[in-house]
């Protein structure tokens, strides 16, 4: 593969130009406003709702509890209430939504209602979750708990020259997409239509049914969505409850539109975690068995923390072969805002946990980190936790040599170690630690990683993602998904993908409106799935539609043809496809996604194939630390994935760069705690992100390993890059330090 600068994204111009019409830009007539009264306690019992009779309610519209038809956002537990009805569980649950005229109107009726509370225990911290006393889901506030065992760690502890251990913790992460949560809701005759900025349309629109159930239609269409990173999957179902039923309700449209501080204070974030890490290994640190404990922080309400924890208990062995493992993972309740999808979905939170194990197991060996790594990488035809034997399209080993390689890992990290030796004694002997004012602590660190592609265990089979393909009047085929384009550069890699199919030109191919009235349900745009699981049906689709024109070209024209190169073909006779596709209109093409038949996983016991592929990955980062004010900085970051073959070579290596700097965010930045069960940040200004000042110098390469089943043999890309940075950085914090870092963020005054 090779850089292609001409091969531009679709949607490039249109938004460099700033032309891209988002919710808030649209002006429709009419138009109301709607705004939330929250809760002001994260456990409280709601004693009384009440609206002052000096405001003119009149003037406005008013929905509670008790105008929800069904008050339950349709998730995987149905536990949380589209505004909450006789008790609060975090600070922010929405118990009122009004909507009005103007915003300045909207703003005078929210302050003149007053909510009465009998305040309640609460429990924020997710290891006392159990034993609280505080019951906030059935009886021990746990959503899901998962066994994984496979062979016998008795035999493991027995063998194993050394047992280590380490406790690590990783915290809130905010999505910060650039365009807030935003929804507006049209009311028609007995119908409603909620447009806005989301990931996963059909999510809604199975939300709303279940609210309004099935007496309003609904319609859901996706406008240009600004950024999501998983913030969009989930927690629009929530908002367009609330703009629906204000819009019914009212008569008018009703736009939601958050502001910043609303989104971050109230919003979905990354769940925090908790991970214990025992292995047995011999002398050469070869993981004889690992057993390992995991939590989840799901706040409030369920959510989708069940599939998060399956992400990461079945993640949580990294890149490596164990013969004896056992995996406990929990996601429990707790009284804060309800955690969420988040790029990586679990996965990160898992490997930083079995990434700074390695690192101390190297620690206490006195082995080199990256040896330890060498020694333990699965490889084709090895098992994984769940049993599932890797049959191809496995490179844990070939991005991890390629990244050495490529970094020139060893030489440099002794190289590291020599320069930042005396500046270190200088520190340990309470000495000023710079002779020069550039003296600053080098490290160099690496970590390897995965990512298994699409749904978990048997999700996608469960979904049936649909597709549909057609023809337009000039003979054009039009891509009908409920796949969302959010910056990720879906429609980019739909309509290659298809022209590559067809051989057409990229332009020629459309992309229906995501309207659920029209587009079929491709299952949610999640899970790094969409090129790997919507392409692979684009290619049976062009294959099936060449077919059909073919045969009815025979038909009528009593020979056959065959199809190359973009024509169809018979003799001397040659027609374009185009011109072929315009005389068959009424050909549509629809396809049903279903794993290959030898996938097969038993979600009871967590046993076989939990993904039908993984995307493999491994990152080097090299850091400066200043050893007066201990700032960490990235320099350089090296980086090699392997994920099948990349459909758009650029914007694959794009894809790479921001996620792989969303991860050193994590890693050194975002910091989100709680302050009596409520979030300290509030925006831009007290929330700390990557800048362009912090982007390293990027070295990115990409392998080939084709899946057999993806299109062109392509796997996922979107979440794995994200996925080994931090554990990359902070491995190099270890190496300057010598010593444990088990917590992230990891900021200079933790250093």
């Amino acid at each position: 593969m090779t850089p292609n600068p001409k091969d531009l994204r679709v949607d490039a111009a249109e938004k460099i130009r700033g032309e891209t019409r988002y919710i808030a830009d649209e002006k429709i007539p009419g138009l109301w406003f709607g705004g939330t009264v929250r809760s002001a306690h994260a456990r409280a019992k709601i004693l009384g709702i009440h609206f002052d009779p000096a405001f003119d309610w009149s003037s406005v519209v008013v929905v509670t509890a008790r105008d929800v038809p069904y008050n339950h956002v349709a998730m995987i537990e149905n536990d949380m209430p589209f505004l909450a009805d006789g008790i609060v569980n975090y600070i922010g649950e929405p118990i009122v939504v009004i909507a009005a005229p103007n915003k300045q109107l909207l703003q005078q009726a929210i302050q003149h209602v007053r909510i009465e509370y009998e305040p309640l225990p609460a429990v924020f911290d997710l290891l006392a979750s159990e034993t609280s006393g505080v019951r906030i889901y059935g009886d021990r506030n746990v959503f899901k708990e998962i066994l994984i065992e496979k062979g016998d760690l008795s035999v493991a502890k027995v063998a194993a020259f050394k047992t280590v251990q380490i406790e690590t913790r990783t915290g809130f992460q905010e999505h910060l997409y650039l365009e807030p949560q935003g929804l507006i809701a049209i009311p028609e005759q007995n119908r409603v239509v909620v447009r806005g900025s989301m990931q996963c349309p059909y999510y809604i629109k199975g939300a709303l049914d279940k609210m309004f159930d099935g007496k309003i239609g609904v319609t859901i269409v996706q406008s240009p969505t600004g950024g999501a990173f998983g913030g969009k999957e989930d927690y629009p179902s929530l908002i367009a409850g609330h703009v629906a039923l204000l819009a019914v309700k009212s008569g008018h449209p009703v736009a939601m539109l958050f502001d910043r501080e609303e989104d971050v204070k109230y919003t979905t974030k990354r769940h925090p975690s908790y991970m214990r890490s025992q292995a047995y290994v011999d002398r050469d640190g070869r993981l004889l068995g690992l057993d390992l404990m995991l939590y989840l922080d799901g706040g409030a309400y369920c959510t989708l923390s069940p599939v998060v924890l399956s992400r990461a208990a079945l993640t949580a062995t990294g890149c490596y072969y164990v013969p004896n493992v056992r995996i406990h993972a929990k996601a429990v309740a707790t009284n804060t805002v309800p955690s969420g999808a988040f790029r990586g979905f679990g996965g990160p939170q898992a490997v930083f946990g079995i990434e700074m194990l390695i690192e101390k197991i190297a620690l206490t060996l006195d082995l080199p980190p990256h040896h330890v790594r060498q020694v333990n990488l699965i490889t084709e035809g090895q098992t994984t936790a769940t049993d599932q034997v890797l049959r191809y399209s496995v490179s844990a080993k070939q991005t991890f040599e390629d990244v050495l390689t490529q970094s020139d890992y060893e030489q440099k990290r002794k190289k590291y170690q020599a320069w930042n030796q005396p500046i270190l004694t200088r520190l340990q002997q309470g000495q000023f630690p710079k002779q020069h004012p550039t003296d600053v602590l080098h490290g160099i660190g690496i970590s390897a990683f995965l990512h298994g592609a699409g749904f978990t265990g048997t999700g996608e089979n469960k979904i049936q993602g649909k597709i549909r393909v057609g023809l337009n009047e000039h003979g054009q085929p039009i891509i009908y998904s409920a796949q969302t384009e959010m910056g990720q550069g879906e429609q980019t890699a739909f309509k290659k993908i298809l022209a590559d199919a067809l051989a057409i030109e990229r332009d020629r191919v459309l992309l229906a409106e995501v309207n659920t009235d029209f587009v079929p349900n491709s299952g949610p745009t999640v899970a790094s799935r969409s090129t790997m699981v919507i392409g692979s049906l684009l290619i049976d689709s062009a294959k099936e539609l060449i077919a059909q024109l073919s045969s009815r070209l025979s038909r009528e024209s009593g020979t056959d043809f065959e199809y190359r190169q973009g024509y169809f073909c018979s003799g001397e006779k040659i027609f374009p496809f185009e011109a072929v596709a315009k005389r068959y209109l009424d050909i549509v093409i629809e396809k049903q996604y279903c794993h290959p038949p030898m996938i097969k996983f038993d979600d009871i016991h967590w046993k076989g194939d939990a993904y039908p592929v993984y995307s493999w990955a491994a990152a080097v980062a090299e850091i400066e630390v200043d050893p007066v004010t201990f700032e960490i900085k990235v320099t350089r970051y090296y980086t090699t994935h392997e994920i099948g073959k990349a459909i758009n070579y650029d914007q694959a290596v794009a894809q790479i760069q921001g996620g792989s700097l969303q991860g050193i965010g994590w890693a050194l930045y975002e910091k989100v705690e709680l302050r009596g069960g409520q979030f300290d940040v509030s925006g831009f200004s007290d929330y700390i992100v990557p800048t362009i000042m912090d982007v390293p110098e990027f070295h990115v390469r990409i392998l080939d390993n084709p899946y057999p089943f993806g299109p062109f043999g392509a796997k996922g890309l979107g979440e794995l890059p994200f996925v080994g940075a931090a554990p990359a950085v902070v491995s190099a914090l270890w190496m300057i330090f010598g010593r444990e870092f088990n917590r992230l963020p990891v900021l200079p005054e933790w250093v």
